[in-house]
């Protein structure tokens, strides 16, 4: 029987960015002088999608973790100073992925075991941990290449969460859909069997625009235009987004965007309309967000002006970071 119930604490609303974790503590000092009440911590190794996990065996990437967790153990108290939840997010998997993009978690039993020995580590370490208001279980799964034998996203998912809640019964949960962990992906996986849940998702669309002139030289693209032949403003988004908008509503479940940007230098203010639009239909459905990214690279800091390839930290607050500042001035702690 499928258990559902929303998200419930003295909280009406969540919003916040993701972190850089290798930032330094004065930057989390910084970030807290902004008021988000949420920020999502990443445990990357390296650089999204490929980093060092791509060629390292299960001991080395428990030694990784061990010291990531060190890190961010070390800047807990200023997030309890401030009174910021921090949603603790598994963002490079045991076995990392292979050239072609594959997973090795999907097709290596050893990786999979890896990961539920890693997630009861966690619990463990941090069962008493008042400040962490949940945990990211993986970031943006792909299962496409699961072969015979081994668990799919979903059903590795309940596993774990099995397996945490063993140790942590009343640890809220945040769970992606595969593959990549965007607004269709969750409406694929579904409803997990477990209460005290937070269905998330990531928003980049349209890509076209989103990434421009990041990993791909396009013409220019503006917000609101045509992109790919489609006229997308806060209505094409609204369209974009109504599925899940529709399946919050119908389960009485809780939604969170870890993640949603556009590169900063796209024509005009276009990031600006963009970003704003996004946020004004997140805070419509009644949805947890985190802006990403803060102080990570240098495309979506919302800190940084210049073209790309001269970025500085502008010396005072960019229409972006502004915006962010405005909408975190309303936050409850």
């Amino acid at each position: 029987m499928t258990i559902v119930s929303v998200y419930t604490d003295n909280i009406t609303q969540y919003r916040g960015t993701v972190i850089n974790p290798n930032s330094t503590l004065d930057d989390f000092r910084v970030l807290a002088t902004w008021n988000p009440n949420l920020i999502r911590w990443q445990l990357s190794w390296g650089l999204f999608p490929h980093g060092p996990a791509d060629k390292a065996d299960v001991a080395e990437y428990k030694a990784w973790l061990q010291t990531a967790l060190r890190d961010f153990d070390a800047a807990l108290p200023i997030f309890r100073e401030s009174r910021i939840k921090v949603l603790l997010d598994l963002h490079t998997p045991p076995g990392g992925r292979d050239p072609h993009d594959k997973w090795p978690l999907f097709y290596n039993q050893t990786f999979q075991d890896a990961y539920l020995s890693v997630w009861e580590m966690m619990a463990n370490r941090y069962k008493n941990e008042t400040q962490i208001m949940g945990y990211d279980i993986l970031n943006e799964p792909n299962d496409k290449d699961v072969i015979p034998g081994l668990l799919n996203w979903r059903d590795l998912a309940i596993a774990v969460i099995q397996r945490i809640r063993a140790i942590d019964p009343q640890r809220t949960i945040f769970v992606e859909g595969s593959p990549g962990g965007d607004q269709h992906a969750i409406l694929k996986l579904g409803l997990l069997p477990f209460d005290n849940m937070i269905y998330s998702f990531h928003y980049y669309t349209p890509y076209q625009f989103t990434f421009q002139n990041l990993y791909f030289n396009i013409t220019p693209q503006t917000y609101p235009g045509v992109v790919a032949g489609v006229m997308w403003d806060k209505e094409r988004i609204r369209t974009e987004l109504q599925g899940v908008a529709q399946w919050k509503k119908a389960n009485n479940i809780t939604v969170h965007v870890g993640e949603f940007s556009a590169v900063r230098w796209t024509p005009g203010n276009s990031t600006f309309y963009f970003l704003s639009d996004c946020i004004d239909l997140f805070e419509e459905f009644g949805w947890y967000w985190d802006y990403h990214c803060f102080r990570e690279t240098q495309a979506f800091d919302v800190e940084m002006i210049g073209d790309k390839d001269h970025p500085h930290r502008s010396p005072t607050p960019t229409l972006t970071q502004a915006l962010l500042m405005d909408w975190f001035k309303k936050n409850q702690h």
